[in-house]
């Protein structure tokens, strides 16, 4: 059985960059022999229970999680929050519902970071280029990262984990080395991850032109 598992697949219920669909999803995973796959649908749970429903008695552990826009300090960054237990799921369902009550700009739900906060017991954070701290490592001043790291492992104890990413895009090594360097100075826990939007090769073209088409949809708003 294989040791590696996906944390962060947009299903079709991320409409605008995802071309999986969650029973082939599950197909997959168990052909592959991949013990366990997380959904990370962008701002929403809609998928929850058919992938519950899809992974049922396939060997394949379904796990719970979004990414989620979050204004942190008026900046809106992008944070990964999976569920380790049924305390993280209601954790999870709390901030996602306040986000669409409380939190809508402009038709788009934002997390603020004082509700995560508050709501953050049973939840992982995985912390990537998207997010406040990958931004400041990335940008002309990364030693802000080191605080800004803190705060967040203080709010979530050992529940911080920093991204790896080398899918070779521009930037990805850059990041890799210094998110490494972060890591070892903060005595962070780090996670190799991808941005899952297909299943198979020959579904990039597809994907990249849907992405396109979704680009200029959004431009003419």
């Amino acid at each position: 059985m294989s040791g590696f598992v996906h944390l962060r697949v947009h299903t079709e219920f991320s409409l605008e960059d995802s071309l999986v669909r969650i029973d082939d999803l599950v197909k997959s995973c168990k052909g592959a022999m991949m013990p366990a796959v997380a959904i990370t649908d962008l701002g929403n749970l809609y998928g929850l229970v058919k992938f519950y429903k899809a992974a049922q008695g396939k060997g394949v552990k379904p796990v719970f999680g979004a990414d989620l826009r979050v204004d942190d300090g008026g900046q809106v960054t992008i944070v990964t929050a999976l569920a380790m237990n049924d305390e993280g799921y209601q954790s999870l369902i709390r901030v996602i519902s306040r986000s669409f009550v409380d939190g809508q700009r402009d038709g788009v739900a934002i997390v603020r970071r004082e509700w995560l906060e508050a709501h953050h017991a049973g939840l992982i954070l995985l912390l990537g280029r998207k997010s406040a701290v990958g931004q400041m490592l990335s940008g002309s001043d990364p030693g802000l990262a080191v605080p800004a790291l803190r705060q967040w492992m203080a709010a979530f104890d050992d529940r911080i984990y920093l991204e790896l990413q080398r899918t070779s895009r521009p930037g990805d090594e850059a990041f890799v080395h210094a998110a490494v360097a972060l890591a070892t100075e903060c005595d962070c826990p780090v996670v190799a991850t991808n941005d899952v939007r297909f299943i198979h090769p020959e579904d990039f073209e597809a994907h990249e032109r849907s992405e396109e088409h979704t680009s200029e949809l959004q431009s003419q708003r």
